[in-house]
């Protein structure tokens, strides 16, 4: 959150700075209702500051996806105004208003979401309606908050919004200005020190975006700049909740989001798989588990003959609908996506998604959204088991939208690095996700004939 004032030192660590008596008043003004109920208008005092598997039906995450609760949370402090310029006869909407009022208004009619609740944050959460926090997306902040702080909400919201299998997602700009500039290098403590209590399971991703800004920019340590800004600057939507629910919502209702994507703890996933036996092969091989026959589907290749003039390539069919949208892209894949074991001659030497003529040809092929295709250069003198993974990397646009200064505005974060850095070394240490192993798993095995 962007926040030029932080609350003290001690209630960023402790238990995200509200009161008992704050939590129940809150919790009692934002009960829960049903998807098809709306909640009054607020009144003026409620407003103040599994394993591999043969080829099979395609099915996604879609398909059986149901979200118990879901919490919004949207930042209100001064330093957000800018993004939500009050609205004038000729006034034009920023891209933030855009985005974030059509992704409000697509959570509150999906049919998948039993339950929402959202909330504005000032110094603390506030419960709110759909209604009152989308006409605060288009016409503006009319409260803003003096002082918010990024480890108190962090720690609010992971510790009391997401019991009973509930996502939470925070809106934002995320610069975290500490109080004490000299504690700027203890940015990536005090975010794992405000997560450290939260779910076992816990996993956060990360999205952002840019957006055109109308208004007054607080920099993260000092001062005010007027009539920002020349240049995009970037807002956040953050989810947090437990990793198997995280990673559905990621690849439901956060599908199609324009922007960047980073992602921490999610478990790793042993997607829908199989060694395509007449799908582009090239050289002679078969599939070992499943027997010479047309058509088998299996993990283990039996290899008769390879060589670097002339290799075996096969090819592994893989349904990623589970994932969210950047693992499935197939640039990254390309980039990322690697072929583990004790082997130098077997490698992955392309991935591609699935064309509109692969999705009807009636082949096992039609049951993958991706083709990882495996080069071997040398028939193997025994059993190889390997795997296929897809490396929990961290994105590199992470760096490039980060600044250790941002007195002077720009597409960039004060310190986003180093709250990214907090935070995954925290799920690392859990060894539960992505950042403790990988975002995928297939295994598979080359052999000799």
């Amino acid at each position: 959150m962007s926040f030029y004032k932080v609350l003290p030192a001690l209630a960023v660590l402790l238990a995200g700075c509200y009161s008992r008596s704050d939590m129940e008043a809150e919790q009692g003004a934002g009960k829960t209702t049903p998807a098809a109920t709306e909640q009054p208008e607020p009144t003026a005092a409620a407003t103040k500051p599994k394993g591999n598997t043969a080829p099979g039906p395609a099915k996604t995450a879609a398909s059986a996806t149901s979200f118990p609760q879901v919490n919004v949370f949207l930042e209100v402090s001064g330093s957000m105004q800018g993004f939500m310029p009050a609205a004038g006869a000729n006034a034009q909407t920023t891209q933030f208003q855009q985005q974030v009022s059509e992704w409000l208004s697509g959570l509150e009619r999906d049919g998948r979401v039993q339950q929402r609740r959202y909330f504005r944050i000032a110094d603390r959460p506030i419960a709110d309606t759909y209604r009152a926090l989308s006409e605060t997306v288009r016409r503006g902040i009319r409260q803003p908050a003096t002082s918010t702080s990024i480890p108190a909400i962090l720690d609010t919201v992971a510790n009391r919004y997401l019991a009973d299998e509930a996502i939470s997602v925070i809106i934002s700009d995320f610069i975290y200005s500490p109080q004490n500039p000299g504690d700027v290098p203890y940015i990536n403590t005090d975010i794992a020190d405000a997560l450290a209590h939260s779910r076992r399971d816990l996993a956060v991703s990360v999205y952002a975006f840019k957006s055109d800004f109308k208004g007054t920019y607080y920099p993260a340590m000092k001062g005010k700049v007027a009539g920002c800004c020349p240049q995009p600057i970037p807002y956040y939507m953050w989810v947090l909740g437990p990793a198997e629910l995280v990673g559905q919502f990621d690849a439901t209702l956060m599908k199609d989001q324009r922007g960047e994507q980073a992602h921490f703890g999610l478990a790793a996933a042993e997607v829908p798989s199989s060694v395509l036996s007449r799908f582009h092969r090239k050289g002679t091989w078969f599939v070992a588990d499943a027997g010479k026959q047309a058509g088998a589907g299996g993990h283990a290749v039996a290899v008769e003959e390879a060589t670097a003039e002339e290799p075996a390539e096969f090819v592994v069919g893989l349904d990623l609908a589970q994932l969210p949208e950047l693992f499935q892209k197939p640039e990254y894949l390309q980039k990322n996506l690697a072929l583990r074991g004790n082997t130098t001659t077997a490698k992955v030497a392309k991935v591609e998604a699935a064309t509109e003529a692969t999705r009807r040809s009636g082949g096992p092929e039609a049951a993958y959204t991706h083709f990882a295709t495996i080069r071997v250069t040398a028939k193997p003198r025994s059993k190889q088991d390997l795997t296929l993974a897809l490396p929990a990397a961290r994105p590199t646009w992470v760096q490039q939208w980060s600044t250790a200064n941002d007195s002077k505005p720009g597409p960039y974060t004060f310190a986003l690095n180093r709250q990214l850095d907090g935070l995954q070394r925290l799920l690392a240490s859990r060894n539960t996700g992505t950042n403790a192993a990988d975002v995928l798993r297939v295994s598979l095995s080359i052999q000799p004939d």
